[in-house]
């Protein structure tokens, strides 16, 4: 449990926003397009406005799998501007906290377990491969949990649905697909995502009960 807590703890740390784009595919014709626009130009859009949220709050559900091991949190994960953050880790069926991270405007990382221990660093994936010898994409996480690519990466395959929302997109090695969005709209934030990257054999879902987002 220990190191699944270390784990989710700093999955939700990132870098500053921002966005690329690449090859696309869109869903059927038949499907409504969102305000007239085509699904190429819906994602162009929803690219640059997403990348724009000046503060998001995510409360929901994670379940992470490692190799064969597996652990379920419940989390509530308040960004704001200039990396700064805040996030709880609470036991899914007690509602118990189990651990808090915060980032403040310096980078500086501070992860405090329920036991007491804190972990400090200015990395959050250094942070996480010292505890873990785990390499995980923390520096994208921010972007794919709200349905936009990473910076500075480039984006393999992409598939989109009719208002230009990304259903399928694989970038740095990793395969993100968006079952579910909350809403009809082309910012609409996603309600379920699916993380996998197949030789590191690490699997993670993401259902969001509620969203929050300010421009």
């Amino acid at each position: 449990m220990k190191q699944g807590l270390v784990v989710l703890c700093v999955l939700a740390v990132m870098s500053a926003a921002g966005c690329t784009s690449n090859q696309s595919r869109s869903a059927p014709s038949s499907m409504p397009q969102a305000s007239g626009l085509s699904p190429e130009a819906a994602w162009a859009k929803r690219q640059t406005q997403v990348a724009s949220m000046a503060q998001w709050r995510l409360q929901g559900r994670v379940g992470l799998q490692i190799r064969e091991q597996s652990w379920p949190f419940a989390i509530d994960w308040q960004q704001q501007q200039n990396g700064v953050y805040a996030m709880q880790i609470n036991n899914p069926l007690t509602g118990a906290l189990m651990a808090a991270i915060d980032a403040s405007s310096d980078s500086s990382i501070s992860l405090k377990a329920s036991n007491g221990q804190t972990y400090r660093d200015t990395d959050a994936e250094r942070l996480l491969s010292r505890q873990l010898k785990l390499n995980f994409p923390l520096n994208n996480l921010r972007y794919w949990v709200r349905g936009i690519p990473a910076p500075n990466s480039p984006v393999g395959r992409l598939q989109l649905d009719a208002y230009g929302r990304p259903t399928h997109m694989e970038q740095a090695g990793w395969v993100i697909d968006y079952p579910a969005y909350r809403g009809n709209s082309f910012d609409a934030m996603p309600e379920k995502i699916q993380l996998e990257k197949a030789s590191e054999q690490v699997k993670a879902k993401v259902v969001a009960k509620q969203w929050q987002t300010r421009y």
